[in-house]
C-alpha cells in the first residue's frame, strides 16, 4: 500500500472514530443542544428535564462517573433519599436506562462492601458525586432505596435489581427492635441507632409489603405486619389524631410528613391526620425569588421550645407530600390548591438551560431537628421529585399504585404479630441492636453514682453473652444505686409462670440486687433484697406472687398482690455501700418458671 493510500486510510478512519465520539456524546448529553422547541415545554417537561441535566452534570470530560444525580444544583451530596427519588422520577417518565445506570451505582457498592467486610452493611446516607461513602447507615434511606427497586422492576419486568431490593430488605429487617418497629441504623463507628423513627417505620412497612408482593415471598409481608403493628400500638396517638416522632414515651415531637406519609403508606384510613397537619402547619411565607406569596405547610421548629411546628417557613417537598396525600383522601380541591401553590415557586435554572425546578423551602426557618436550616436556594431533588409526583398523582410508597389493594393483602396475611416472650424474658443471646433495644440507655436510673450498661461475657457466668453493668459510685458516698430496665410495649402475661428466675456473677463485694416489676396498669412492685456472694455463680429464684410486694413508697393503696396477666417493665437495681471502687456485676438467663 502507498503512502497516499495509507494517510487516506487514517483520515478516514480518525473521521469515523471522531463521528462515532460526536454521535456518543450527544447521546448521551442530547439536553445538551435541546433545540427551539424546548421553549414551548411545560412546567412538567421542564422539571422532568432538570433531572435529566442534574444527572449528566455529574460528569468529567462528558463521562458520567456513576449516574449518580447531586442533590443541589452546584452541590457535592448525592444523598440516598434523593437518589431513591430520581430513580423513581425516570422510571415514571419511561427513562429506564438513566434509572438503570443510577442502580447500576448501588449494585457496585454492593459489591465492594462484600469484598471489604464480607457481607452487606447497609447503604449510607449520602455520597459524594463521584460516589465516596458517608458515614452514617440509617434505615429510611435504605427503605427508600428498596421502594424504587420495587417500582423499577415491576414497571420494567428487568429482574437484575431484585437479588440486591433482597439484600436491602434483609439488612432491614435485621434492624428490628423488640416491639415490631425498625430501629434508625448504625452510626459511623459501628454502634447502633437505638432509636425508632415513625418516618422510617412507614417507608419499611411499604417497602417490604411490595417486596412481598412482587415476589410472593410471605416472610416480608410477615415483616411488614410486624411494623404495622408497632406504628398503631406506640406512636399513633387515637384522641389527638397523630403520629408521634417515635416511641411515645420518649419522643412526643411532630413533623408534617407524619400526616402525609401516614396516608401515603398506610392508608386513607388515616386520613385525619391530614387535618392535624393544617392545624400545626399551614402557613404563608413570601417566596422572594419569585416575590410571591406561598401558602403550604411548615417542616418543623427544632424543638427546643415546643413539641410543633413553628409556621415561619413553607416546606416545598412537605407541601407537594401533602398534595398526594390529599388526592390519596380524595380531598381533591385541597390536593389542587396546594398544587397550585407549590407551582408558584418553580424557578429557573441558572446552571441548565429552559429547565426549572423547586428549592427546598421559600425562606430560611427555623433549623429542623437543631441542625441544618430550611432553605430558599439552590435548586433541589427532593422538592422538584415530589412536585413531579404530586402533578403525575404518583405516589412512591407504592410500586404499582395500588395502595388499598397491597395493604388489603397485609391486613388479610395469615400471621398475627405476638411479641410474647416468656418464658425467657431475656437470654441476651441476641444482636446488639436487640440488646439496645430491650434495655434503653434512655431508661438508665442512677443514684450517688454512674452507671454503664453493656452486651458482654463472662466465662465465668456463662459462655454466651450476658449483660455487665457497671456501677461506679460518687466518691465519699454512704450509698450508691443504679437501675436499668426493661420495657415491654406489649403486657407480658406471666400468670401461668410461679418464679422468676436469673443468674448473676460479680467480683466485687458488697452487692446487693432488687428486682422491679409493673404491671399493667403501672403499679410497682419489688423483691427482697438479693445479697450477690463475691466470685460466685448466683442463681436466684423468685416467686412471683409472693416475693414480689408493693414497693414502700406505695405500700398504704393499691393492689397487695402483682396482677401478673399483664407486665409492662422488669427493673434490675444494683446498691452498693462499698463505694471505693467501680462495681461490675455480670447478669444473664432471666426465666420464667412454671416450678
Amino acid at each position: 500500500m502507498n503512502k497516499k493510500n495509507s494517510f487516506f486510510l487514517l483520515y478516514c478512519t480518525l473521521a469515523a472514530v471522531l463521528a462515532c465520539v460526536i454521535l456518543w456524546l450527544v447521546y448521551i448529553d442530547f439536553f445538551f443542544f435541546p433545540g427551539k422547541s424546548a421553549e414551548n415545554w411545560d412546567s412538567l417537561e421542564r422539571s422532568y428535564q432538570w433531572f435529566i441535566a442534574q444527572q449528566r452534570s455529574n460528569r468529567r470530560w462528558f463521562i458520567f462517573y456513576n449516574g449518580l444525580v447531586p442533590s443541589h444544583e452546584g452541590g457535592s451530596a448525592a444523598f440516598t433519599y434523593d437518589q431513591a427519588l430520581a430513580v423513581m422520577v425516570f422510571t415514571l417518565h419511561g427513562d429506564c436506562d438513566r434509572s438503570s445506570l443510577l442502580l447500576r451505582f448501588f449494585r457496585q457498592t454492593y459489591d465492594k462492601q462484600l469484598l471489604k467486610y464480607g457481607k452487606f452493611i447497609g447503604f449510607c446516607d449520602a455520597y459524594t458525586k463521584e460516589g465516596d461513602w458517608g458515614e452514617t447507615w440509617a434505615a429510611g434511606p435504605n427503605a427508600w432505596l428498596l421502594l424504587a427497586i420495587n417500582h423499577y422492576t415491576y414497571v420494567t419486568g428487568d429482574m437484575q435489581y431484585l437479588s440486591l431490593a433482597e439484600a436491602v430488605a434483609e439488612w432491614l429487617i435485621s434492624l428490628q427492635s423488640f416491639e415490631g418497629g425498625i430501629t434508625g441504623g448504625y452510626y459511623g463507628d459501628g454502634s447502633p441507632m437505638t432509636w425508632i423513627s415513625t418516618e422510617h417505620n412507614f417507608d419499611c412497612y411499604a417497602a417490604l409489603r411490595d417486596l412481598g408482593i412482587l415476589t410472593g415471598n410471605v416472610k416480608y409481608l410477615h415483616f411488614s405486619k410486624d411494623i404495622k403493628k408497632w406504628l398503631e400500638n406506640d406512636p399513633w396517638d387515637e384522641k389527638s389524631g397523630r403520629f408521634y416522632m417515635g416511641r411515645k414515651k420518649y419522643n412526643p415531637n411532630y413533623a408534617t410528613d407524619l400526616s402525609s406519609w401516614a396516608v401515603l403508606s398506610l392508608g386513607k384510613e388515616y386520613s385525619d391526620t391530614l387535618d392535624f397537619a393544617i392545624e400545626k402547619s399551614l402557613n404563608r411565607q413570601l417566596y422572594k425569588v419569585n416575590n410571591i406569596e406561598i401558602e403550604g405547610f411548615d417542616f418543623g421548629s427544632s424543638y427546643e421550645d415546643s413539641p410543633f411546628p413553628d409556621k415561619d417557613a413553607v416546606w416545598l417537598e412537605g407541601t407537594g407530600q401533602m398534595v398526594i396525600a390529599f388526592d390519596r383522601a380524595g380531598r381533591h380541591k385541597e390536593r389542587d390548591k396546594y398544587l397550585d401553590e407549590i407551582e408558584k415557586a418553580l424557578t429557573p435554572s441558572a446552571f441548565h438551560k429552559y429547565a426549572e425546578a423547586l428549592p427546598y423551602a421559600t425562606n430560611e426557618g427555623t433549623p429542623a431537628y437543631g441542625s441544618w436550616m430550611m432553605q430558599d436556594r439552590p435548586l433541589c431533588v427532593s422538592s422538584t421529585a415530589w412536585y413531579i409526583f404530586a402533578k403525575e398523582r404518583f405516589n412512591p410508597f407504592s410500586m404499582d399504585q395500588e395502595d388499598d389493594k397491597n395493604n388489603e393483602t397485609v391486613r388479610d396475611v395469615d400471621y398475627e404479630p405476638y411479641y410474647q416472650f416468656a418464658p425467657v424474658v431475656a437470654d441476651f443471646e441476641e444482636t446488639e441492636v436487640k440488646f439496645e433495644n430491650a434495655y434503653l440507655k434512655e431508661l438508665i436510673l442512677c443514684s450517688n453514682a454512674e452507671v454503664e450498661r453493656r452486651l458482654s461475657s463472662n466465662a465465668k457466668l456463662s459462655e454466651d453473652n450476658c449483660v455487665e453493668v457497671i456501677l461506679s459510685p460518687d466518691k465519699n458516698a454512704k450509698l450508691a444505686s443504679g437501675v436499668i430496665s426493661r420495657p415491654f410495649l406489649y403486657p407480658q402475661d406471666w400468670s401461668g409462670y410461679r418464679t422468676l428466675k436469673i443468674s448473676i456473677y460479680t467480683d466485687d463485694p458488697g452487692v446487693i440486687i432488687k428486682l422491679k416489676i409493673k404491671d399493667k396498669e403501672g403499679e410497682p412492685f419489688e423483691n427482697y433484697p438479693l445479697t450477690v456472694p463475691q466470685n460466685e455463680k448466683s442463681v436466684f429464684v423468685i416467686d412471683i406472687k409472693s416475693d414480689f410486694l408493693r414497693a414502700d413508697a406505695f405500700a398504704s393503696y393499691g393492689n397487695k398482690i402483682v396482677d401478673a396477666d399483664g407486665i409492662r417493665e422488669l427493673s434490675i437495681e444494683i446498691t452498693t455501700k462499698k463505694t471505693d471502687s467501680e462495681k461490675r456485676v455480670y447478669i444473664d438467663d432471666i426465666i420464667l418458671g412454671r416450678e
